[in-house]
Protein backbone atom coordinates (compact mmCIF):
# COMPACT_ATOMS: atom_id res chain seq x y z
CA UNK A 1 0.00 0.00 0.00
CA UNK A 2 1.26 3.35 -1.31
CA UNK A 3 1.61 6.30 1.24
CA UNK A 4 -0.87 9.02 0.74
CA UNK A 5 0.65 11.55 -1.19
CA UNK A 6 1.62 14.84 0.95
CA UNK A 7 0.03 17.54 1.45
CA UNK A 8 0.56 21.05 -0.22
CA UNK A 9 1.22 24.12 2.05
CA UNK A 10 -1.63 25.86 3.43
CA UNK A 11 -0.63 29.48 1.77
CA UNK A 12 -0.60 27.15 -1.67
CA UNK A 13 -4.35 26.01 -0.70
CA UNK A 14 -5.43 29.51 -0.29
CA UNK A 15 -4.03 30.73 -3.35
CA UNK A 16 -5.55 27.76 -5.60
CA UNK A 17 -8.78 28.39 -4.27
CA UNK A 18 -11.55 29.56 -6.70
CA UNK A 19 -13.18 31.42 -4.20
CA UNK A 20 -9.70 32.88 -3.25
CA UNK A 21 -9.10 33.77 -7.16
CA UNK A 22 -12.51 35.18 -7.32
CA UNK A 23 -12.40 37.34 -4.43
CA UNK A 24 -8.94 38.62 -6.52
CA UNK A 25 -10.25 39.29 -9.26
CA UNK A 26 -13.48 41.72 -8.12
CA UNK A 27 -10.70 43.67 -5.53
CA UNK A 28 -8.31 44.56 -8.80
CA UNK A 29 -12.22 45.23 -11.06
CA UNK A 30 -13.49 47.22 -8.00
CA UNK A 31 -10.09 49.27 -7.02
CA UNK A 32 -10.28 49.62 -11.45
CA UNK A 33 -13.70 50.76 -11.65
CA UNK A 34 -13.14 53.26 -8.51
CA UNK A 35 -10.04 55.13 -10.02
CA UNK A 36 -12.14 55.34 -13.03
CA UNK A 37 -15.06 56.65 -11.67
CA UNK A 38 -13.16 59.28 -9.52
CA UNK A 39 -10.99 60.90 -12.57
CA UNK A 40 -14.17 61.74 -13.64
CA UNK A 41 -15.93 62.52 -11.04
CA UNK A 42 -13.68 64.90 -9.15
CA UNK A 43 -13.57 68.37 -10.66
CA UNK A 44 -10.87 69.58 -11.77
CA UNK A 45 -8.99 72.50 -9.82
CA UNK A 46 -11.38 75.40 -10.76
CA UNK A 47 -9.09 78.46 -12.34
CA UNK A 48 -9.58 81.66 -10.00
CA UNK A 49 -9.72 85.02 -12.18
CA UNK A 50 -8.93 87.62 -9.65
CA UNK A 51 -11.64 90.37 -9.58
CA UNK A 52 -11.36 92.94 -12.40
CA UNK A 53 -10.41 96.58 -11.54
CA UNK A 54 -12.94 98.97 -14.31
CA UNK A 55 -11.89 101.86 -15.52
CA UNK A 56 -15.13 103.85 -16.94
CA UNK A 57 -14.19 106.72 -19.25
CA UNK A 58 -16.61 109.64 -20.30
CA UNK A 59 -16.38 111.11 -23.75
CA UNK A 60 -15.31 114.88 -24.37
CA UNK A 61 -17.57 117.42 -24.12
CA UNK A 62 -17.58 118.20 -27.42
CA UNK A 63 -18.09 114.62 -28.95
CA UNK A 64 -21.98 114.47 -30.47
CA UNK A 65 -24.47 112.93 -28.15
CA UNK A 66 -22.54 114.18 -24.87
CA UNK A 67 -25.16 115.91 -22.45
CA UNK A 68 -22.54 116.91 -19.86
CA UNK A 69 -23.54 114.04 -17.80
CA UNK A 70 -21.20 111.28 -16.35
CA UNK A 71 -22.54 108.44 -18.79
CA UNK A 72 -19.39 106.25 -19.14
CA UNK A 73 -18.32 104.96 -22.52
CA UNK A 74 -15.08 102.99 -22.48
CA UNK A 75 -14.64 100.02 -20.18
CA UNK A 76 -10.81 98.62 -19.73
CA UNK A 77 -11.08 95.42 -17.35
CA UNK A 78 -7.23 94.89 -15.24
CA UNK A 79 -6.70 92.24 -13.31
CA UNK A 80 -4.77 92.78 -9.52
CA UNK A 81 -2.44 89.11 -10.91
CA UNK A 82 1.43 88.90 -11.04
CA UNK A 83 2.10 88.10 -14.43
CA UNK A 84 -0.81 89.33 -16.10
CA UNK A 85 -0.54 90.86 -18.87
CA UNK A 86 -3.63 92.54 -20.83
CA UNK A 87 -3.92 93.57 -24.35
CA UNK A 88 -4.14 97.95 -24.38
CA UNK A 89 -5.46 99.30 -27.19
CA UNK A 90 -2.97 101.67 -29.34
CA UNK A 91 -2.93 105.32 -28.93
CA UNK A 92 -4.05 107.89 -31.72
CA UNK A 93 -1.51 110.17 -33.27
CA UNK A 94 -0.78 112.92 -31.63
CA UNK A 95 0.39 116.85 -32.51
CA UNK A 96 3.06 118.78 -30.77
CA UNK A 97 2.36 122.52 -30.01
CA UNK A 98 6.12 123.89 -30.56
CA UNK A 99 7.04 126.86 -28.52
CA UNK A 100 7.51 129.76 -30.76
CA UNK A 101 7.78 132.26 -28.06
CA UNK A 102 11.08 133.74 -26.10
CA UNK A 103 11.44 134.87 -22.91
CA UNK A 104 11.32 138.32 -24.40
CA UNK A 105 8.67 138.09 -26.60
CA UNK A 106 5.79 135.08 -25.37
CA UNK A 107 3.47 134.41 -28.31
CA UNK A 108 1.05 131.51 -28.12
CA UNK A 109 2.61 128.28 -29.85
CA UNK A 110 1.28 127.42 -33.51
CA UNK A 111 0.50 123.72 -34.25
CA UNK A 112 3.12 121.52 -36.73
CA UNK A 113 3.47 117.71 -36.98
CA UNK A 114 4.35 115.88 -34.16
CA UNK A 115 6.90 113.36 -35.73
CA UNK A 116 9.91 113.38 -38.54
CA UNK A 117 8.48 112.38 -42.03
CA UNK A 118 10.72 108.92 -41.04
CA UNK A 119 8.69 108.32 -37.99
CA UNK A 120 5.20 106.81 -38.79
CA UNK A 121 2.58 108.36 -36.41
CA UNK A 122 0.46 105.25 -34.87
CA UNK A 123 -2.82 104.66 -35.93
CA UNK A 124 -5.55 105.37 -34.18
CA UNK A 125 -7.09 103.85 -31.07
CA UNK A 126 -10.00 101.83 -31.38
CA UNK A 127 -12.35 101.97 -28.43
CA UNK A 128 -15.63 100.27 -27.76
CA UNK A 129 -18.12 102.50 -26.50
CA UNK A 130 -21.19 100.10 -24.78
CA UNK A 131 -23.83 102.97 -24.18
CA UNK A 132 -25.42 101.25 -21.90
CA UNK A 133 -22.64 101.68 -19.31
CA UNK A 134 -22.97 104.18 -16.79
CA UNK A 135 -20.12 104.96 -13.30
CA UNK A 136 -21.47 106.53 -10.41
CA UNK A 137 -18.78 108.98 -9.30
CA UNK A 138 -18.39 111.87 -6.89
CA UNK A 139 -17.69 116.05 -8.27
CA UNK A 140 -14.22 116.51 -7.86
CA UNK A 141 -13.41 118.99 -4.94
CA UNK A 142 -13.20 122.86 -5.22
CA UNK A 143 -9.71 121.45 -4.98
CA UNK A 144 -9.34 121.45 -8.41
CA UNK A 145 -11.00 124.07 -9.81
CA UNK A 146 -8.27 126.14 -10.91
CA UNK A 147 -6.82 123.71 -13.44
CA UNK A 148 -9.69 124.74 -16.09
CA UNK A 149 -10.43 126.95 -18.47
CA UNK A 150 -9.89 130.96 -17.44
CA UNK A 151 -9.40 130.13 -13.43
CA UNK A 152 -6.19 128.35 -15.21
CA UNK A 153 -5.03 131.39 -16.68
CA UNK A 154 -6.01 133.45 -14.06
CA UNK A 155 -4.19 131.31 -11.12
CA UNK A 156 -0.91 131.48 -13.28
CA UNK A 157 -0.83 135.24 -14.09
CA UNK A 158 -1.39 135.68 -9.89
CA UNK A 159 1.37 133.78 -8.98
CA UNK A 160 4.16 134.42 -11.20
CA UNK A 161 3.29 132.61 -14.60
CA UNK A 162 3.09 133.66 -17.97
CA UNK A 163 1.83 133.34 -21.46
CA UNK A 164 5.54 131.91 -22.77
CA UNK A 165 5.45 129.81 -19.60
CA UNK A 166 2.16 128.65 -20.37
CA UNK A 167 3.01 127.67 -24.28
CA UNK A 168 5.83 126.17 -22.81
CA UNK A 169 3.81 123.88 -20.78
CA UNK A 170 1.43 122.86 -23.26
CA UNK A 171 4.18 122.21 -25.71
CA UNK A 172 6.05 120.14 -22.90
CA UNK A 173 2.68 117.70 -22.72
CA UNK A 174 2.89 117.15 -26.59
CA UNK A 175 6.40 116.10 -26.20
CA UNK A 176 5.37 113.83 -23.62
CA UNK A 177 1.99 112.48 -25.52
CA UNK A 178 3.86 112.35 -28.65
CA UNK A 179 6.38 109.56 -26.75
CA UNK A 180 4.00 107.22 -25.35
CA UNK A 181 4.52 103.53 -26.02
CA UNK A 182 2.10 101.62 -27.92
CA UNK A 183 1.22 99.72 -24.84
CA UNK A 184 0.35 103.12 -22.38
CA UNK A 185 3.68 103.50 -20.56
CA UNK A 186 6.60 105.23 -20.94
CA UNK A 187 10.28 104.85 -20.37
CA UNK A 188 13.23 106.71 -19.38
CA UNK A 189 15.81 105.31 -22.36
CA UNK A 190 12.87 106.05 -24.72
CA UNK A 191 13.02 102.37 -26.27
CA UNK A 192 9.53 102.31 -26.66
CA UNK A 193 8.44 105.24 -28.32
CA UNK A 194 8.30 106.36 -32.14
CA UNK A 195 11.17 108.41 -31.67
CA UNK A 196 13.56 105.75 -33.49
CA UNK A 197 16.53 107.58 -32.25
CA UNK A 198 15.53 110.98 -33.16
CA UNK A 199 15.71 112.45 -29.29
CA UNK A 200 18.99 112.77 -27.24
CA UNK A 201 19.91 112.02 -23.49
CA UNK A 202 18.02 109.10 -23.17
CA UNK A 203 18.02 107.89 -19.77
CA UNK A 204 19.11 104.51 -17.69
CA UNK A 205 16.37 103.80 -15.64
CA UNK A 206 14.57 100.51 -16.28
CA UNK A 207 11.46 101.00 -14.26
CA UNK A 208 8.33 101.76 -16.42
CA UNK A 209 6.12 101.98 -13.55
CA UNK A 210 8.47 105.33 -12.30
CA UNK A 211 8.73 106.63 -15.86
CA UNK A 212 5.12 106.09 -16.58
CA UNK A 213 3.93 107.86 -13.19
CA UNK A 214 6.28 110.41 -13.70
CA UNK A 215 4.97 111.25 -17.15
CA UNK A 216 1.27 111.10 -16.03
CA UNK A 217 1.57 113.79 -13.59
CA UNK A 218 2.15 116.93 -15.83
CA UNK A 219 -0.94 115.70 -17.11
CA UNK A 220 -3.10 115.51 -14.79
CA UNK A 221 -1.61 118.47 -13.18
CA UNK A 222 -2.66 120.56 -16.27
CA UNK A 223 -6.52 119.38 -15.52
CA UNK A 224 -6.10 116.28 -18.17
CA UNK A 225 -8.06 112.78 -17.25
CA UNK A 226 -8.76 109.42 -18.03
CA UNK A 227 -12.57 111.48 -18.21
CA UNK A 228 -11.64 114.56 -19.69
CA UNK A 229 -9.22 117.03 -21.31
CA UNK A 230 -7.59 117.34 -25.17
CA UNK A 231 -4.71 114.23 -23.38
CA UNK A 232 -7.75 112.23 -22.10
CA UNK A 233 -6.79 109.20 -24.28
CA UNK A 234 -3.03 109.94 -23.31
CA UNK A 235 -4.07 109.84 -19.86
CA UNK A 236 -6.40 106.83 -20.16
CA UNK A 237 -3.46 104.29 -21.60
CA UNK A 238 -1.32 105.49 -18.82
CA UNK A 239 -3.48 104.76 -15.98
CA UNK A 240 -4.69 101.19 -17.44
CA UNK A 241 -0.77 100.56 -18.16
CA UNK A 242 -0.25 101.40 -14.42
CA UNK A 243 -2.80 99.15 -13.44
CA UNK A 244 -2.25 96.37 -15.45
CA UNK A 245 1.46 95.94 -13.62
CA UNK A 246 -0.48 96.99 -9.98
CA UNK A 247 0.77 93.49 -8.26
CA UNK A 248 -1.12 91.46 -5.74
CA UNK A 249 0.82 90.85 -2.65
CA UNK A 250 0.26 90.20 0.90
CA UNK A 251 1.48 93.32 1.83
CA UNK A 252 -0.71 95.48 -0.57
CA UNK A 253 -0.03 96.49 -4.38
CA UNK A 254 3.22 96.71 -5.65
CA UNK A 255 4.22 98.84 -8.20
CA UNK A 256 8.12 98.63 -7.08
CA UNK A 257 9.54 96.84 -10.33
CA UNK A 258 12.61 96.79 -8.14
CA UNK A 259 12.48 100.04 -6.07
CA UNK A 260 10.30 102.12 -3.54
CA UNK A 261 11.17 105.41 -5.97
CA UNK A 262 8.63 103.85 -8.60
CA UNK A 263 5.98 102.72 -5.95
CA UNK A 264 6.01 106.07 -4.59
CA UNK A 265 6.04 107.85 -8.13
CA UNK A 266 3.38 105.28 -9.57
CA UNK A 267 1.03 106.06 -6.66
CA UNK A 268 1.07 109.25 -6.71
CA UNK A 269 -0.15 109.59 -9.74
CA UNK A 270 -2.98 106.93 -9.45
CA UNK A 271 -3.66 108.90 -6.21
CA UNK A 272 -4.00 112.25 -8.31
CA UNK A 273 -6.43 110.54 -10.95
CA UNK A 274 -8.69 109.54 -8.19
CA UNK A 275 -8.59 112.75 -6.57
CA UNK A 276 -9.66 114.79 -9.71
CA UNK A 277 -12.43 112.01 -10.75
CA UNK A 278 -13.10 111.00 -7.58
CA UNK A 279 -13.75 107.56 -9.96
CA UNK A 280 -14.74 104.88 -7.31
CA UNK A 281 -12.92 101.97 -9.72
CA UNK A 282 -9.37 103.51 -8.77
CA UNK A 283 -10.46 103.55 -4.88
CA UNK A 284 -9.39 99.75 -4.46
CA UNK A 285 -5.79 99.55 -6.58
CA UNK A 286 -5.00 103.56 -4.79
CA UNK A 287 -5.90 101.39 -1.18
CA UNK A 288 -4.01 99.19 -1.99
CA UNK A 289 -0.79 100.77 -3.77
CA UNK A 290 -0.91 102.88 -0.04
CA UNK A 291 -1.10 99.72 2.13
CA UNK A 292 2.35 98.70 0.65
CA UNK A 293 3.44 101.52 1.08
CA UNK A 294 3.29 101.82 4.59
CA UNK A 295 4.28 98.05 5.31
CA UNK A 296 7.19 98.87 3.51
CA UNK A 297 8.19 101.58 6.09
CA UNK A 298 11.14 101.28 7.90
CA UNK A 299 9.84 100.57 11.45
CA UNK A 300 12.75 102.16 13.25
CA UNK A 301 13.79 105.83 11.34
CA UNK A 302 10.30 105.65 10.01
CA UNK A 303 11.61 106.59 6.14
CA UNK A 304 11.94 104.47 3.05
CA UNK A 305 14.89 103.63 0.58
CA UNK A 306 15.37 101.10 -1.96
CA UNK A 307 13.90 98.17 -0.91
CA UNK A 308 10.99 97.23 1.75
CA UNK A 309 12.16 97.87 5.29
CA UNK A 310 15.48 99.51 4.48
CA UNK A 311 16.88 102.51 6.23
CA UNK A 312 15.10 105.86 4.73
CA UNK A 313 16.75 108.37 2.79
CA UNK A 314 15.64 111.75 2.45
CA UNK A 315 14.45 111.20 -1.81
CA UNK A 316 12.31 107.99 -1.55
CA UNK A 317 10.88 109.16 1.91
CA UNK A 318 9.58 112.26 -0.27
CA UNK A 319 8.18 110.36 -3.01
CA UNK A 320 6.18 108.20 -0.59
CA UNK A 321 4.99 110.84 1.65
CA UNK A 322 3.48 112.81 -1.28
CA UNK A 323 1.79 110.18 -2.68
CA UNK A 324 0.29 108.92 1.05
CA UNK A 325 -0.54 112.73 0.98
CA UNK A 326 -2.75 112.74 -1.76
CA UNK A 327 -4.11 109.88 -1.44
CA UNK A 328 -5.20 111.39 1.80
CA UNK A 329 -6.93 114.04 0.13
CA UNK A 330 -8.31 111.58 -2.44
CA UNK A 331 -10.47 110.08 0.74
CA UNK A 332 -7.86 107.08 1.01
CA UNK A 333 -6.97 106.50 4.83
CA UNK A 334 -3.42 106.83 5.70
CA UNK A 335 -2.19 105.23 9.14
CA UNK A 336 -1.28 108.36 11.94
CA UNK A 337 1.55 106.80 13.03
CA UNK A 338 2.73 106.24 9.38
CA UNK A 339 3.32 110.17 9.19
CA UNK A 340 4.80 110.18 12.85
CA UNK A 341 7.69 107.73 10.92
CA UNK A 342 7.93 110.48 8.46
CA UNK A 343 8.74 113.05 11.51
CA UNK A 344 10.92 111.16 13.07
CA UNK A 345 12.99 110.38 9.90
CA UNK A 346 13.19 113.79 9.63
CA UNK A 347 14.47 114.90 12.81
CA UNK A 348 17.02 112.09 12.41
CA UNK A 349 18.37 113.82 8.80
CA UNK A 350 17.90 117.50 10.24
CA UNK A 351 20.77 120.28 10.60
CA UNK A 352 20.86 123.44 11.84
CA UNK A 353 18.04 122.86 14.15
CA UNK A 354 15.67 121.74 10.81
CA UNK A 355 16.90 124.50 8.52
CA UNK A 356 18.83 121.76 6.48
CA UNK A 357 18.70 118.42 5.20
CA UNK A 358 21.19 115.52 4.58
CA UNK A 359 20.17 112.25 2.79
CA UNK A 360 20.71 109.50 5.20
CA UNK A 361 21.90 111.87 7.96
CA UNK A 362 22.21 115.19 9.41
CA UNK A 363 24.35 117.49 6.94
CA UNK A 364 23.68 120.58 4.86
CA UNK A 365 23.04 120.04 1.45
CA UNK A 366 21.29 122.37 -0.81
CA UNK A 367 19.07 119.65 -3.12
CA UNK A 368 18.14 117.27 0.14
CA UNK A 369 17.35 120.28 1.95
CA UNK A 370 14.93 121.31 -0.37
CA UNK A 371 13.29 118.40 -0.05
CA UNK A 372 13.51 118.06 3.63
CA UNK A 373 11.57 121.18 3.88
CA UNK A 374 9.31 120.41 1.82
CA UNK A 375 8.66 117.49 3.71
CA UNK A 376 8.32 119.57 6.73
CA UNK A 377 5.48 121.85 5.15
CA UNK A 378 3.60 117.88 4.62
CA UNK A 379 3.87 116.85 8.18
CA UNK A 380 2.54 120.12 9.25
CA UNK A 381 6.02 120.87 11.51
CA UNK A 382 4.99 123.65 13.95
CA UNK A 383 8.28 125.87 13.21
CA UNK A 384 7.38 127.93 10.24
CA UNK A 385 10.36 130.28 11.44
CA UNK A 386 13.03 127.56 11.30
CA UNK A 387 11.25 126.42 7.74
CA UNK A 388 11.38 130.05 6.28
CA UNK A 389 15.31 130.64 7.52
CA UNK A 390 15.98 127.47 5.45
CA UNK A 391 14.11 128.33 2.34
CA UNK A 392 15.44 131.78 2.43
CA UNK A 393 19.34 130.38 2.75
CA UNK A 394 18.40 127.87 -0.58
CA UNK A 395 16.64 130.58 -2.56
CA UNK A 396 19.43 133.42 -2.19
CA UNK A 397 21.75 132.51 -4.83
CA UNK A 398 19.15 132.25 -7.00
CA UNK A 399 17.70 129.18 -9.14
CA UNK A 400 20.69 126.98 -10.25
CA UNK A 401 19.73 126.92 -13.87
CA UNK A 402 20.89 123.05 -14.44
CA UNK A 403 20.00 121.60 -10.56
CA UNK A 404 15.76 120.85 -12.05
CA UNK A 405 15.51 118.34 -9.24
CA UNK A 406 16.28 120.90 -6.49
CA UNK A 407 14.16 123.84 -8.30
CA UNK A 408 11.43 121.54 -8.68
CA UNK A 409 11.31 121.18 -4.58
CA UNK A 410 11.92 124.83 -4.09
CA UNK A 411 9.60 126.10 -6.40
CA UNK A 412 7.12 124.02 -4.34
CA UNK A 413 7.84 125.08 -1.12
CA UNK A 414 8.42 129.00 -1.56
CA UNK A 415 5.09 129.30 -3.06
CA UNK A 416 3.34 127.39 0.01
CA UNK A 417 5.22 128.55 2.62
CA UNK A 418 4.20 132.27 0.75
CA UNK A 419 7.83 133.48 1.23
CA UNK A 420 8.91 136.79 0.63
CA UNK A 421 11.79 135.26 -1.99
CA UNK A 422 9.12 133.91 -4.51
CA UNK A 423 8.65 136.41 -6.59
CA UNK A 424 12.14 137.34 -7.41
CA UNK A 425 13.44 133.73 -7.15
CA UNK A 426 10.67 132.61 -9.27
CA UNK A 427 10.98 134.88 -12.60
CA UNK A 428 14.14 133.66 -12.79
CA UNK A 429 13.27 130.22 -12.33
CA UNK A 430 10.50 130.59 -14.55
CA UNK A 431 12.61 132.39 -17.24
CA UNK A 432 15.32 129.73 -17.59
CA UNK A 433 12.95 126.73 -17.58
CA UNK A 434 10.93 128.60 -20.47
CA UNK A 435 14.54 129.26 -22.51
CA UNK A 436 15.59 126.06 -22.44
CA UNK A 437 13.11 124.42 -23.92
CA UNK A 438 13.32 122.85 -27.17
CA UNK A 439 12.44 124.67 -30.26
CA UNK A 440 13.72 122.33 -33.34
CA UNK A 441 13.43 118.94 -34.65
CA UNK A 442 11.88 115.98 -32.39
CA UNK A 443 12.96 116.86 -29.45
CA UNK A 444 10.88 120.01 -29.44
CA UNK A 445 9.01 121.02 -26.55
CA UNK A 446 11.50 119.03 -24.12
CA UNK A 447 14.08 119.33 -21.89
CA UNK A 448 17.10 117.85 -20.40
CA UNK A 449 19.77 119.53 -17.97
CA UNK A 450 23.56 118.86 -16.43
CA UNK A 451 21.75 117.72 -13.15
CA UNK A 452 23.89 114.80 -12.28
CA UNK A 453 21.33 113.53 -9.74
CA UNK A 454 18.53 113.15 -12.05
CA UNK A 455 21.12 112.19 -15.33
CA UNK A 456 19.62 108.61 -14.82
CA UNK A 457 15.80 109.65 -15.81
CA UNK A 458 17.15 110.95 -18.97
CA UNK A 459 15.11 113.85 -21.55
CA UNK A 460 12.07 112.00 -20.33
CA UNK A 461 12.13 112.62 -16.47
CA UNK A 462 13.55 116.27 -17.18
CA UNK A 463 10.92 117.36 -19.39
CA UNK A 464 7.87 116.51 -16.71
CA UNK A 465 9.49 117.90 -13.59
CA UNK A 466 9.94 120.96 -16.00
CA UNK A 467 6.53 121.21 -16.58
CA UNK A 468 5.62 119.68 -13.15
CA UNK A 469 7.49 123.32 -12.16
CA UNK A 470 6.15 125.65 -14.19
CA UNK A 471 2.70 124.62 -13.54
CA UNK A 472 3.04 125.01 -10.39
CA UNK A 473 1.23 128.54 -10.16
CA UNK A 474 -2.08 127.17 -10.54
CA UNK A 475 -1.45 124.46 -7.84
CA UNK A 476 -1.92 121.55 -9.75
CA UNK A 477 -1.36 118.49 -7.67
CA UNK A 478 -3.44 118.42 -4.31
CA UNK A 479 -0.67 117.89 -2.40
CA UNK A 480 0.99 120.99 -3.67
CA UNK A 481 -2.04 123.34 -2.11
CA UNK A 482 -2.03 125.30 0.64
CA UNK A 483 -4.99 123.28 2.22
CA UNK A 484 -2.57 119.67 1.28
CA UNK A 485 0.41 121.72 3.62
CA UNK A 486 -2.67 122.52 6.53
CA UNK A 487 -4.04 119.90 7.02
CA UNK A 488 -3.61 117.44 9.55
CA UNK A 489 -3.31 113.53 8.87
Amino acid sequence: MSAPAPRAPWIERIAASQTVRSGYASLVWHVVALIVLALLVVPREIERKPRPIRILFAPPADEPGHDGGDAAVDLFDVALEPGLEAPIPEPAAVTVEPLISTPDEPAAPELVAAHDPAVPPLPAATLTRPASLSMTKAPAGAAFASRHGSARGDASRERGGSAASEAAVEAGLAWLAAHQGEDGSWRCDLTNCRCGGACRDAGTVGSTTAATGLALLPFLGAGHTHLEGDHREVVNRGLYYLLSRLRSTPRGGDLTEGSMYCQGVATLALAEALGMTRDDMLERPVAAAVRFIVSAQDAYGGGWRYLPGQAGDTTSTAWQLAALKSAALAGVEVPSPTIDGVRRFLDRVQARAGESYGYQGPLDEPSTSAIGLFCRLHTGWDQMDTVRRGLATLAQPGPDPQAIYMNFYLAQALLQSDHPAWPRWNRRNRDQLVAAQARAGHEQGSWFFADPETASGGRLAHTALAVLSLEVYYRLLPVYRPDAVEREW
